[in-house]
């Protein structure tokens, strides 16, 4: 989808949404500000209260999220404490589409299938005190195929996201993201706490292989007033492959932002960031500088749009194979070799978060154009996506979780075709008696390098069963 073609969209929508206007609030309640700093991870919707609430606790509006912050959008944040449960999985499955990264005994890359068994066990959920919020979203699985136990293995992944009102002025939030994965299907959890591309975090690896990531985030939010705030942030992040022939990742970022709220449904704002790549194995790295405008906005009481747009200014030092003069090719025996490149290029910057809240159910889409450190085949990279969410919790003992995705590379150093991934996945949980629940899920990923060069299909399907202690439907998706 190209950003005209996106404008065009938005432009056709805004109108319609704008008829759905809500009753005016009332004025005697101020908003809280510093929802939009950082606006607490969203939760599944669930069509019951939740066990015990501290009303005490429960937030103002305090206006759309802000996405240069990392925020979430603020319709699906919930008013009431929902109190972090656990969970266990067994599940059997059947993959198809496996790459490890090898070679067959006649020079082809293996694409193996299997049945298999997996065992999960987890906590998620998200809790409010009076002043801080914690979300937590942990899985651990262990994985065995019948056929090829060179495949077993364990998954494991880390979403945290802890924000702290510290004075009248000054909010903190801390954020981590960590795990490792030996299966390129990296679903996010039923909160999706953080944004994988906010994070840098490893979702479009092409083989099957050890991969270990991790990301810090911390911000410190200034409340000037009631509508104007800063936010200052840095990150750290580090993805690291088992195998020799794949590129690892260290990085920083550096960020700020400036946000004022023009009305009690609308924020305007500009942010900018600095942020720098290197790679294992490999020479060089890459500085990149970004300058946006944010704007967001909440259509009546059940849509909301966050934007943000500019340009980025990436800066790359690395190495190329050169053809060698045939005079000197014929004295050294070889007619290629590597010299140092240093290369600007600039780069549009965009990304478009739509948020539709029904009664039982969330619809969320979104697009997102900008520079990423790759896959581990891809370094530095210009990198567009779309994709969509819907997550339904219509009755008492079910939760039904749908979504899509479409990610495009284009190298801007390397001599690479353009790579494209497909996904698209959907799950079921039903809950039987008690604390057994149904479980149920089929994802399908392609991607495909330089239009067909190479092309892979990959699908999973589970089917099994669910644990957890609570009254709610399990929800993984």
């Amino acid at each position: 989808m190209k950003l005209w073609q996106s404008a065009v969209i938005f432009s056709v929508a805004l109108p319609l949404l704008a008829q759905d206007q809500p009753k005016p609030p009332d004025p005697s309640k101020p908003p809280d500000p510093n929802t939009d700093a950082t606006a607490p991870p969203p939760l599944a919707i669930q069509n019951q209260k939740p066990e015990e609430p501290d009303t005490s606790a429960e937030p103002q509006y305090g206006g759309p999220a802000i996405l240069s912050r990392g925020g979430t959008a603020s319709l699906r944040v919930p008013t009431q404490s929902i109190r972090i449960r656990p969970f266990l999985t067994v599940e059997g499955n059947y993959d198809t589409g496996i790459t490890p990264v090898t070679v067959t005994p006649k020079g082809g890359i293996p694409n193996d299938k299997s049945y298999g068994v997996d065992a999960s066990a987890g906590i998620y959920g998200y809790h409010r005190w009076k002043t801080a919020t914690l979300g937590i979203d942990y899985n651990g699985a262990y994985r065995d195929y019948t056929a090829n136990t060179y495949y077993n293995g364990t998954d494991q992944s880390l979403a945290l996201i802890y924000t702290k009102q510290a004075t009248r002025h000054f909010g903190i939030t801390l954020r981590e993201s960590a795990g490792l994965f030996n299966r390129n299907f990296l679903n996010a959890g039923p909160y999706n706490l953080i944004d994988a591309n906010f994070a840098n975090t490893p979702t479009n690896d092409i083989f099957d292989g050890r991969t270990i990531y991790l990301s810090t985030m911390a911000d410190v939010t200034y409340q000037k007033s009631a509508r104007l705030s800063f936010n200052f942030g840095g990150d750290g992040f580090l993805v690291r492959r088992r195998s020799s022939s794949l590129y690892g990742l260290t990085g920083y970022r550096s960020r700020g932002d400036v946000a004022y709220r023009t009305s009690r449904f609308a924020t305007t704002g500009a942010a900018y960031d600095f942020t720098h790549f290197e790679f294992t194995k490999g020479f060089g790295g890459s500085d990149i500088h970004t300058l946006q405008l944010t704007q967001a906005f909440r259509f009546g009481r059940w849509w909301e749009l966050s934007l943000r747009a500019g340009g980025s200014r990436v800066e790359t030092l690395g190495l190329t194979a050169v053809t060698i003069d045939p005079v000197i090719a014929a004295i050294l025996g070889r007619s290629q070799g590597i010299e140092a490149i240093y290369r600007l290029n600039w780069v549009p910057s965009a990304k478009a978060l739509l948020t539709r809240k029904f009664h039982y159910a969330t619809l969320t889409l979104s697009y997102d154009r900008g520079v990423s450190a790759g896959n581990g085949l891809y370094l530095t990279t210009r990198q567009e996506s779309e994709g969509g969410s819907f997550s339904y919790t219509g009755i008492r003992k079910l939760n039904v979780g749908l979504s899509a995705a479409h990610v495009g590379y284009g190298s801007i150093t390397q001599t690479l075709g353009n790579f494209s991934s497909y996904t698209a996945g959907a799950g079921l949980t039903y809950k039987i008696t008690g604390s057994l629940h149904f479980v149920t899920h089929y994802d399908f990923r392609r991607y495909d390098i330089a239009q067909s060069v190479f092309r892979r299909d990959s699908y999973r399907a589970s089917v099994g069963f669910g644990f957890s202690p609570k009254d709610v439907p399990l929800s993984l998706w």
